[in-house]
């Protein structure tokens, strides 16, 4: 062990830290500089005697040369290669690693004269992805001949990961840059809105908050301008000032922040943002803005309108979709404009606003201001109400006409109960806002649940490391759902090997020997993050029900089991394949995790040798093929959000129909009885998740139709625990008898019904 903990330990000192990306970008004033102090970085880590960063050219699709240290500087820009041509091009073609000790004798070594490269013999280069896509190539060199180590190969493949953000900036930087001689296009006329004081939508997380609207829409204006010049220009300029050092300073919190709730890797995704605030460009527009008689406000409103007029012009819908990034900095500058006043203090709460929100949206405030969410789609099963449940945070969706009433600015309070929503609430009617985000419970809150043993066994879903606390306070028998996809969800580059084996690593130790089933990651268009290049051109790549004929996403995949099964050598740990609608992919799935672990007794890295495979039972039509599939897996698992939406032709993000009593449809119900049934003839366990597993009457249907274990969001451990105590296992065939009986959703909730708690009950 104390090996294993040198080689983590030599391996972990090659990667890049957040404070060491923060300060290169801090330090930095444009892209180019960005990238050469990035690559000046990384080349005296690795100890070579070059390091390159090539560049796809978004117009004729070569890579350049964007930044070196030890090749000839003047090549810059100037050397050009195909993906066809080179080593280099090579590893672009592959999307995969090249390593030779000596690249002159590789057949696809290509000699370019201007770089001056014909000193250097061995050749490392990896791609730089971002959303299942190529966007460049990095490249360590050595005189010497040297043979790379896997080890190395695999850091550098994680610090491309860490590079990928700033690569983004400092393209899109290249843009604004041409975007500055563009004429400024008139701003758009504010539209009337017809006031309103109450609106009503549907609660998606529980709790109530006030504070000020903070609106994140691609289709609004950043909000209201001066009618005049300004009056005092230097003035203005201080002022301005003062708001991007806000800016800034709110970024670099933030980055800390979700580096502790998502893991430290996590926390460089907003300094393609920070890069944008440090830009001399952008600085210049800004002051000539100024200079011309404009008011700050103003100033941010018109040179955004005029990046936005550009972007929205250009074919590649690569910088189309960066422009979510412009806006988001430019969002934050204003914000921090806005007149205060003397009674609203700094800190003050904010509600976010927003059309959808992504796991990402939610990541881009400050969490210890936000008082709660409301959106004008999404259901409870969206996975941003997910995410606001496992914050704490109160949020509402389905609110009609909510962009045509809020601005920024406005003081709104909500309720995550009742899915209501007032506007300019007078200080009488103003309700307490929950207090500043509290990851960890206290001893005292834990100390009221006894240790039993318990059937079903109730376990906790997990989708932050920032939960692991709570889960253990709680006494949760184990993490029986870990959502592997919040990784992904949460930031716009997709994670390395070695980036998952740190996040799975962390949460095994931190659980204290409870198993930890981990889901492999299930994305699909609709859960994509909002403003990302994987919510649109790269979507189908991504979606996981293209997996079998996606050799990307097959690759993504495999490197996820390799990073599940090297975490699983530190505690007992279940592996979880979402969505198995098929038996193809059943097939690919175990194929995969057969080679994964060849691969790595090969590479001699420590892996878990018992890691049990299970599958998620979430469509209907799979209900029969249990019996078929039972000897091949060691357990199964009920994803009912998903399983309800396909048994009753909902869509789980908006659910128009949806009903509060679907967990006791009678056909959902002898569903659900078919495939535990089937599964436990085989000896194999079912678990169960989804809302379905914490709702009162849910969990005592599936614990009356025999559900091994239900995994439940980690504040609702208590209550389910309660909803279960009237059910004794003695009463468990009676009430299963009456389900499997009933003929319509009133007959199930009647025989539910003598089993709830009276609080239960009267809710």
């Amino acid at each position: 062990m104390p090996q294993a903990a040198t080689a983590a330990n030599q391996e972990n000192s090659l990667l890049l830290t957040l404070e060491e990306i923060s300060r290169l970008v801090s330090h930095s004033h444009d892209p180019q500089e960005t990238l050469t102090n990035t690559v000046r970085l990384i080349q005296g880590r690795f100890q070579t005697d070059v390091c390159s960063v090539y560049l796809i050219d978004p117009v004729g699709g070569d890579l350049v040369l964007a930044a070196t240290v030890g090749l000839d500087p003047s090549s810059v820009g100037n050397v050009r290669m195909r993906f066809d041509e080179g080593l280099t091009g090579l590893v672009a073609e592959r999307m995969g690693a090249v390593m030779e000790a000596d690249a002159s004798v590789h057949p696809r070594f290509k000699y370019f004269v201007e770089a001056g490269e014909d000193q250097f013999r061995s050749f490392l280069g990896v791609p730089i992805i971002e959303a299942g896509a190529v966007e460049g190539v990095l490249v360590v060199q050595t005189r010497e001949r040297r043979p790379f180590q896997p080890n190395e190969c695999r850091m550098l493949v994680t610090v491309a990961s860490q590079l990928a953000p700033l690569v983004t900036g400092a393209r899109l930087l290249e843009q604004v840059t041409a975007a500055g001689a563009s004429r400024t296009p008139e701003p758009p006329a504010e539209p009337d809105a017809a006031p309103a004081r109450e609106l009503q939508g549907r609660g998606l997380s529980s709790g109530r908050g006030s504070g000020l609207a903070y609106v994140i829409d691609d289709q609004s204006a950043l909000g209201p301008l001066p009618d005049r010049p300004a009056e005092d220009p230097a003035a203005e300029k201080v002022r301005l000032a003062s708001a991007v050092e806000a800016a800034r300073e709110e970024i670099a919190r933030l980055s800390r922040r979700i580096s502790l709730l998502v893991g430290e890797d996590h926390g460089a995704i907003l300094q393609a943002q920070l890069m944008i605030l440090q830009d001399r460009s952008v600085e210049r527009d800004l002051d000539a803005r100024l200079d011309g008689g404009d008011t700050a406000e103003a100033a941010v409103s018109r040179t955004l309108e005029k990046y936005v007029a550009t972007f929205a012009r250009m074919t590649n819908p690569f910088f189309q979709e960066r422009i979510f990034d412009i806006k988001d900095v430019f969002r934050r500058i204003f914000w921090h404009l806005r007149p205060r006043d003397a009674e609203v203090v700094a800190g003050d709460r904010i509600v976010l606003i927003a059309r959808e929100a992504s796991v990402l949206d939610l990541f881009t405030v400050d969490l210890d201001r936000l008082a709660g969410v409301a959106v004008e789609h999404g259901g409870p099963q969206s996975h941003a109400g997910i995410m606001a449940r496992s914050l704490g945070v109160p949020m509402i969706g389905q609110v009609s006409g909510l962009l045509d009433q809020v601005r920024s600015g406005r003081r709104i309070a909500i309720d995550g109960d009742d899915g209501s929503l007032t506007l300019d609430p007078p200080p009488d009617r103003d309700v307490p806002s929950p207090p500043p985000l509290r990851i960890a419970a206290t001893a005292e809150d834990a100390g009221e649940v006894a240790t039993v043993a318990e059937t079903p066994r109730i376990e906790a879903n997990v989708n932050l490391l920032g939960e692991i606390g709570r889960v253990v306070d709680e006494r949760a028998a184990a993490v029986g759902l870990y959502r592997s996809e919040m990784i992904f969800l949460a930031r716009r580059t997709l994670p390395t090997e070695e980036e998952q084996v740190e996040i799975y690593r962390k949460l095994v130790d931190g659980v204290q020997g409870r198993s930890v089933t981990i889901r492999t990651f299930d994305l699909r268009p609709d859960k994509l993050a909002h403003g990302s290049v994987a919510a649109s051109t790269a979507s189908q790549a991504l979606d996981w029900r293209l997996v079998l004929e996606a050799p990307a996403l097959q690759r993504l995949f495999k490197e996820q089991v390799r990073a599940i099964l090297r975490a699983a050598a530190n505690g007992p740990v279940r592996l979880l394949v979402p969505l198995v609608d098929r038996t193809a992919l059943l097939d690919f799935a175990l194929k995969t995790i057969r080679e994964a672990r060849g691969e790595l007794a090969r590479e001699g890295l420590a892996f878990g040798r018992e890691v049990p495979v299970g599958a998620m039972i979430e469509v209907a039509a799979v209900a029969p093929l249990i019996v078929d599939w039972a000897e091949r897996v060691d357990f199964f698992s009920l994803g009912t959000n998903d399983l309800i939406a396909s048994a009753l032709g909902q869509d789980r993000d908006h659910p128009v129909g949806a009903r509060a009593d679907d967990a006791l449809h009678p056909g959902l119900i002898r569903i659900l009885a078919a495939v535990i049934d089937a599964a436990h003839a085989a000896g194999r366990p079912v678990s169960a998740c989804g809302e379905m597993a914490a709702d009162p009457a849910g969990s005592l249907v599936l614990t009356a139709l025999g559900a091994d274990s239900l995994s439940v969001a980690v504040d609702r451990l208590r209550a389910v625990r309660l909803h279960l105590a009237p059910l004794t296992p003695e009463a468990r065939p009676r009430l299963r008898e009456l389900l499997l009986r009933a003929r319509s959703t009133a007959d199930a909730c009647v025989a539910v019904r003598s089993f709830l708690p009276a609080a239960s009950q009267a809710s």
